[in-house]
C-alpha cells in the first residue's frame, strides 16, 4: 500500500509539471491559428484575442495553468506563496479582458463594451465567491486535522497539516521571505478588490494590466526562488554525502556564484529579453507588438522553467525528498510513468524457480 501511495504522489507531481507545458502552448497555438484564419492579421497582444474566436482557448488555457500553479505544492514556503498568487492572477487575466485592439478592424466587428462590463461583473463575482468557499474549506480542514493530531496518541502526518521541518536559521529565513511576499500579495489583492467593489469602471480598465504585470513578477520570483532552492539543495547534498574537505580540497561554492544554475540563467535571460524588448520599443522598432513580444518571452521562459524542473525532479516529488535520498545514499526505485498501475492483488504468471522479478523501467 505504501509503495502504491508513493507512486501515486510522484505521478501526480509529474502530471502537474508536465501539464503546464502544453497548457501554456495552448495560448500560442490559439493565437497562431486565429491569426491565419481567413485574412491574416496579427493583434498587438495575446490578451487582445479575448475578443476573437480564440476566446475559449485563451480563457481555458489561463484557467488551467492557474489551477495547476495553485494545486502544485512548492519546494519551500516562498515558492508556494508565489505560485498561488501567480495562479490566482492568471484567473483575473482570463476573466477581465484588455481593451479592444482595432488593428484588425476589417476582420473583427466592433465589440459591445456594455456586454463586456456585464461579463466582468459576473465573472469576478463568481471568482470571489468560489475563492471564499475554497479558503473556508481549507481552514475547516486544517482545524479538523489539528484536532485529530492533538487527540490521538500516534504521531500522524495529516494531509492538511504536514509534519513540521526541524527549525534551522535557513528555514527561518525562507519563512520570513514567504511572510513578506504574502503581505505584498495580500495588499495587491486588496487593492484589486477595492477597485472592483467601489470603482468598477476603473477596475474594468486597469485590472487586466495589473494582474498581468504582477503575475509575471510572481513567475520571475518563482524562478529566483528555485535558483536559490537548487543552490541550497546542492550544498546540502554535498555536505551529507562527502567527508570533511581535505587540506587543499575544494569547498562547496558559497556566495553569488552558488546561485548560477539552470533556474537563475532562465530568469536572467527572461529579464534580459524583456529589457531588450522595452529598449527596442522606445526606439520605435517594435511597432504595435511590444506587448505581444513580451507575452511570448514570458510564456516561452516559463515553458523552459517547467521543462527543467520536470527533468530535475522526475524521480522525486519535491527537492527536499531528493536531498534526503541523496544524503542517505538511497537507491532510487524507478517508478514507471503510467496512467494506471496493476493492483497488488492481480494474478501473476508463475516464474521459473531461481529467477528474480525484473525492476520496472521508465518507458
Amino acid at each position: 500500500m505504501r509503495q502504491s501511495h508513493e507512486a501515486a504522489v510522484l505521478n501526480t507531481y509529474r502530471y502537474l509539471r508536465l501539464a503546464t507545458i502544453p497548457l501554456l502552448l495552448t495560448l500560442l497555438i490559439a493565437v497562431g491559428l486565429e491569426t491565419f484564419r481567413g485574412e491574416p492579421c496579427l493583434l498587438g497582444s495575446i490578451s487582445a484575442y479575448y475578443h476573437t474566436p480564440a476566446r475559449g482557448a485563451f480563457i481555458g488555457g489561463l484557467f488551467a495553468v492557474g489551477a495547476c500553479l495553485i494545486v502544485y505544492k512548492g519546494n519551500d514556503p516562498l515558492e508556494d506563496v508565489l505560485l498561488d498568487f501567480s495562479g490566482f492572477m492568471a484567473f483575473v487575466v482570463a476573466l477581465v479582458p484588455t481593451v479592444v485592439d482595432t488593428g484588425c478592424g476589417s476582420k473583427y466587428p466592433v465589440q459591445n463594451l456594455d456586454l463586456t462590463a456585464a461579463a466582468v461583473r459576473n465573472n469576478i463575482t463568481t471568482l470571489l465567491i468560489a475563492t471564499a468557499l475554497a479558503v473556508l474549506a481549507k481552514w475547516l480542514l486544517v482545524r479538523r486535522d489539528r484536532r485529530r493530531a492533538t487527540s490521538t496518541q500516534k504521531d500522524l502526518e495529516l494531509p492538511m497539516q504536514p509534519a513540521d521541518e526541524a527549525p534551522t536559521p535557513l528555514n527561518g529565513h525562507v519563512a520570513q521571505w514567504a511572510r513578506r511576499a504574502s503581505w505584498i500579495c495580500l495588499v495587491i489583492l486588496a487593492v484589486e478588490l477595492g477597485l472592483f467593489l467601489f470603482w468598477p469602471d476603473t477596475f474594468k480598465d486597469v485590472s487586466h494590466g495589473v494582474a498581468a504585470i504582477t503575475m509575471v513578477l510572481g513567475v520571475i520570483g518563482v524562478m529566483i526562488a528555485n535558483a536559490r532552492g537548487l543552490s541550497r539543495a546542492e550544498q546540502q547534498s554535498d555536505e551529507l554525502r562527502s567527508a570533511p574537505t581535505p587540506p587543499g580540497g575544494r569547498e562547496p561554492e558559497q556566495g553569488p556564484r552558488a546561485w548560477v544554475n539552470r533556474y537563475s540563467l532562465v530568469a536572467a535571460v527572461m529579464v534580459a529579453l524583456i529589457g531588450v524588448t522595452v529598449v527596442l520599443h522606445l526606439m520605435g522598432l517594435t511597432g504595435n507588438y511590444v506587448i505581444l513580444i513580451l507575452e511570448v518571452v514570458v510564456i516561452l521562459s516559463f515553458l523552459v522553467f517547467w521543462g527543467l524542473q520536470t527533468a530535475e525532479l522526475w524521480d522525486y516529488p519535491t527537492r527536499k525528498d531528493k536531498v534526503a535520498a541523496e544524503g542517505a545514499a538511497d537507491v532510487v526505485e524507478i517508478i514507471p510513468f503510467e496512467r494506471f498501475s496493476a493492483p497488488d492483488t492481480q494474478a501473476r504468471e508463475p516464474r521459473p524457480p531461481g529467477t528474480q522479478a525484473r525492476e520496472p523501467r521508465l518507458p
